[in-house]
């Protein structure tokens, strides 16, 4: 009798000690979980200020660029095409990474900027050289485009450039780039404008060494945007060949450079 006895109280002991155990266990393992979730909160925070740092480091970088200027006759040309990923107050311009990203944005009339081909690689030089190249929506909104102290040039500030080259006995030729062309022209770049044959963009891309077009600013908006296109003049063999400037319009799918003006 006092064996059994002995055995019950045993069995108690061990039966309550594996129901510790496994409480202990339980609350081990709650507190690795509330641990996990803190340390991935933290981690997430870090690397959203890491991103947020990133993008401020990119905006002054961008904003750096556009103070390299050109000056001609009496207009002073930013150096390079415009590659600014926020508007003047600050705001982001949205990043179009695929087609149908690019097409949703003009659907909804929405701004947006993309480069060649797409690419979603900032550090990559032979997709940054061109700039980026933006929607009709991007160049028209009110939050402003342009960094401060320039303005989007117009169809006019176009021709007033084209004329200036003329008077000067110079021609679009001295401001077409000197390199990147696959079409068999080259241009001088004697004025150091560096219009670069960036192409443009529409569903997809296309004229890469070979077409040059530019935004030209309007206002009021309308349907159709107006834009400039740069080009040799193939009536005239090389190397006689010179520049020449066409204004056009298009809708919201294209896509093009921008190249402001100051102020």
């Amino acid at each position: 009798m006092k064996s059994m006895f002995l055995f019950a109280c045993i069995l108690s002991v061990n039966l309550n000690y594996a129901q510790s155990k496994k409480e202990q266990v339980a609350k081990l393992s709650n507190r690795l979980d509330s641990m996990q979730v803190i340390l991935t909160s933290e981690r997430i925070a870090h690397e959203n200020e890491i991103i947020k740092a990133n993008k401020k480091i990119s905006a002054l970088e961008e904003q750096i660029r556009t103070n390299n200027s050109i000056q001609f006759g009496s207009q002073n040309w930013m150096a390079e095409n415009l590659s600014v990923s926020t508007f003047r107050n600050g705001d982001l311009i949205p990043q179009a990474q695929s087609d149908e990203a690019w097409e949703e944005a003009g659907f909804n009339k929405q701004a947006a900027w993309c480069y060649y081909n797409l690419s979603s690689d900032s550090l990559n030089i032979e997709v940054k050289k061109y700039g980026k190249y933006y929607n009709s929506y991007a160049l028209n909104d009110p939050r402003g485009l342009a960094p401060e102290g320039w303005r989007l040039p117009t169809v006019g500030d176009w021709e007033t450039l084209e004329n200036q080259l003329f008077l000067s006995e110079k021609n679009l030729m001295d401001a077409f780039s000197s390199e990147g062309w696959t079409n068999g022209f080259e241009g001088s770049n004697t004025i150091g404008l560096n219009f670069q044959a960036a192409g443009w963009r529409d569903v997809g891309c296309g004229g890469l060494g070979e077409d040059i077009c530019f935004w030209a600013y309007q206002s009021p908006v309308a349907k159709s945007t107006p834009y400039v296109s740069l080009f040799f003049d193939e009536n005239l063999p090389c190397p006689y060949s010179s520049g020449r400037l066409e204004n056009k319009s298009t809708s919201w799918i294209m896509g093009f450079n921008v190249r402001c003006i100051k102020e």
